[in-house]
């Protein structure tokens, strides 16, 4: 476990500790998310995403795309050469 000691400034303001932030992987500019569990502060690094894009991070999304890249690494696709012949391809299906 981590752990350091920070001084509260004005305005509410505490400087994340260099070690605090090297263990969290956070860098200037990062989101962090503040929680309060059994009267303890708890610090989360955190990431937005826009709600356009919220569907590839869902589960099935995220399974779908591991699944295809152990495909190609094991060589179970197939490469065209033109739109041609893949669309020839999908019609014979």
């Amino acid at each position: 476990m981590t752990m350091a000691i920070s001084k509260m400034v004005r305005n509410g303001q505490i400087t994340i500790p260099a070690k605090i932030r090297k263990t969290l992987h956070i860098q200037d500019g990062d989101l962090v998310r503040f929680d309060v569990h059994n009267n303890q502060l708890i610090v989360t690094p955190v990431s937005i995403i826009d709600k356009d894009q919220a569907y590839f991070f869902s589960e099935k999304w995220q399974k779908a795309i591991k699944t295809s890249e152990k495909a190609v690494q094991e060589g179970k696709y197939t490469a065209y050469s033109s739109a041609k012949d893949l669309k020839k391809d999908i019609g014979n299906d």
